[in-house]
């Protein structure tokens, strides 16, 4: 049996800044409801909501590529 901590470990933080990635998506997605109850929203520009909620989806491929360059 070969032991190779470091990888480990690697795919391990991937792994758990893969399911905090998934989280921030689930939890911090500003629905249209959501955006009309609250005044932060009645300054920013048409698409805002959009952008934002598209910024927390594209968190995981964020993930990847830093994964990736510290590879």
């Amino acid at each position: 049996m070969t032991i190779n901590l470091e990888r480990d470990v690697t795919e391990l933080f991937r792994a758990k800044l893969q399911e905090f990635c998934e989280w921030c998506a689930k939890e911090w997605t500003v629905t249209e409801l959501e955006a009309r109850n609250d005044n932060l929203f009645d300054t920013k520009l048409a698409g805002y909501r959009e952008g934002y909620n598209a910024a927390l989806e594209g968190l995981t491929g964020a993930l990847d590529c830093w994964m990736e360059e510290g590879a």
